[in-house]
């Protein structure tokens, strides 16, 4: 179950935040991906690997 999202302003990339209690885990998807990765220092690894920076999102729900 998502508990949050964020997205990057063109909606290529989201990041949907999940968890139980204390333990949280973070799927990512875009093009062609969709991966579930145990921390954020996991997400950031791939989200470079993608070449996107954690600070390029922003929450969906935000006025463009």
């Amino acid at each position: 179950m998502s508990a949050a999202a964020m997205q990057t302003p063109d909606g290529t990339w989201r990041v949907e935040v999940g968890g139980v209690g204390s333990i949280a885990w973070y799927t990512l998807i875009g093009p062609g991906v969709s991966r579930a990765l145990p921390s954020v220092d996991k997400l950031t690894d791939a989200l470079l690997e993608v070449g996107v920076e954690l600070g390029d999102f922003v929450d969906p729900g935000a006025p463009a």
